[in-house]
């Protein structure tokens, strides 16, 4: 959904567990008291458009205004390659810039699938991961830790990048710091 504007107007998806349900709605008033706009369940808005991979939560600001003058004036110059040109035309067009993108996993995952969350995270502004804190699913170790492993080892391969893993507690501690829940 985009812009939510009312969050307890969300509807949860039929495999979607209450918990994580309820994580969707709290990071969804979180992102609006914190004067974000918010999306549930779409894909960013990003020069790359519809190839853009979904996410669960995303939060939005306003371009500066100073960007939006530069683009201005590299535009009015007649010396851009067209495919730049265009890829300018694209980003001035965006009428907000993502600034954090989440993805909530309240059940155990594969290895593969926790690698696939963090890349799918890793070139955006803040990429995070929210998950049970704890919880043995089926494995031996909390899913929270096997997440933080994960991730070392990412960046361990493909460098430095914006993703946190967070625990479900942490987003409800926030969310009370700032008057919510």
């Amino acid at each position: 959904m985009r812009n939510v504007t009312d969050c307890s107007k969300l509807q949860k998806g039929k495999h979607e567990t209450d918990e994580t349900f309820k994580m969707k709605i709290l990071l969804c008033k979180l992102g609006r008291k914190l004067g974000f706009e918010v999306d549930m369940e779409e894909p960013p808005e990003t020069e790359l458009g519809e190839l853009a991979i979904r996410h669960d939560v995303l939060w939005y600001i306003k371009p500066p205004e100073w960007i939006r003058e530069l683009f201005g004036i590299m535009l009015s110059r007649n010396d851009l390659c067209p495919e730049y040109r265009t890829l300018v035309e694209k980003k001035q067009a965006l009428r907000r810039e993502l600034f954090a993108a989440f993805e909530i996993e309240g059940t155990d995952v594969t290895t593969k699938a926790m690698k696939g969350d963090i890349s799918n995270l890793s070139k955006l502004p803040y990429g995070i991961i929210v998950v049970k804190r704890g919880r043995k699913e089926t494995s031996k170790e909390p899913i929270r830790n096997r997440f933080e492993k994960a991730l070392i080892e990412f960046r361990s391969l493909h460098g430095p990048n914006n993703v946190i893993v967070v625990s479900f507690e942490d987003i409800e501690k926030l969310a009370k710091r700032w008057g919510l829940k």
